[in-house]
């Protein structure tokens, strides 16, 4: 997981949650491309959802595609703890990171959706019938936030308590990350 793990360290993720999610089997390098794959896993522990992330482009342009016949319903997620009722959504698998970089969590209770649509968000919900909190942590960007809203609106109605929380500075999770490591360096220069 060469590639990976240089990719991944230039967008600023910890090195101990990069190790930790290739120990999980939660993401790995793709042979021939050298790719990196964000693996969902169903209740079991089967994967049966693959993201793959180009690992030669630092921008959001850069090559980026769900796995053919992977279950997006699925996608990229920690496993549930029946300690914790609550489950924190993001985008991206990389924001998901960033927040764990940044702040020390979550390390149980999260999603990737790999974009918009709240399909992995309803089946997360429906295989833990325990969690009743959602923390959206969807992209500071008006798509994020129409995006935010119906979720909301959604899972309120079925009696969910719902809450956003959004990016400090810039669009997602790893421009806030960017963000806090260019500031460092200042500080220390």
């Amino acid at each position: 997981c060469r590639h990976v793990f240089a990719y991944l360290s230039k967008r600023g993720i910890s090195r101990k949650i990069i190790r930790e999610y290739i120990r999980r089997g939660l993401i790995y390098e793709e042979e021939k491309h050298h790719n990196c794959v964000f693996t969902g896993k169903d209740k079991k522990g089967k994967i049966v959802f693959a993201y793959m992330r180009g690992t030669y482009d630092n921008t959001d342009r850069g090559f980026k595609r769900d796995v053919l016949s992977s279950n997006k319903s699925v996608a990229f997620r920690l496993p549930a703890s029946p300690k914790s009722r609550k489950v924190f959504v993001f985008e991206s698998p990389i924001d998901l990171m960033s927040h764990a970089t940044l702040y020390g969590y979550p390390t149980t209770n999260a999603i990737a959706q790999c974009g918009l649509w709240d399909g992995p968000l309803e089946t997360y919900l429906k295989e833990n019938p325990h969690i009743n909190d959602i923390i959206l942590c969807l992209d500071n960007d008006v798509n994020g936030r129409n995006a935010a809203l119906q979720i909301r609106e959604k899972y309120e109605e079925k009696g969910y308590s719902v809450k956003e929380k959004y990016p400090k500075s810039g669009k997602d999770w790893n421009e806030t990350l960017q963000t806090c490591i260019k500031k460092k360096r200042q500080m220390t220069r």
